[in-house]
């Protein structure tokens, strides 16, 4: 059975509030990728708040870890808040190899001449 995620969007300035509520599990992932590039591609500032989840499962953690990731990577990162404790290493765990360009990080590296 697919169950909808539930949650409420408020716009505050340039910042946009998701509030999720209830489960994120295999059920509804197709729903939370949805918020997920909504939250990246959507805003100039998103943030999730994880506050009213009450279920959380693998597949939406490592869902939630490649949405995070991603939005490192496109330099717009989302903003986790209300993270279950034993998830969020797995969520943050991003290879800043995998972040940052490759032209920054020789730029940075060391630029002696």
């Amino acid at each position: 059975m697919n169950r909808k995620i539930n949650y409420t969007y408020e716009q505050l300035g340039s910042v946009g509030v998701f509030n999720l509520t209830g489960e994120l599990t295999l059920d509804n992932e197709d729903d939370l990728k949805l918020i997920l590039m909504r939250a990246i591609h959507g805003n100039d500032r998103a943030v999730l708040n994880l506050r009213k989840v009450t279920r959380l499962d693998r597949h939406c953690v490592h869902l939630l870890k490649k949405g995070y990731c991603t939005s490192l990577r496109l330099r717009r990162p989302i903003i986790l808040t209300k993270v279950p404790r034993d998830c969020m290493k797995d969520i943050c765990n991003c290879d800043v190899s995998e972040t940052l360009d490759n032209d920054w990080i020789a730029g940075q590296k060391g630029n002696t001449a």
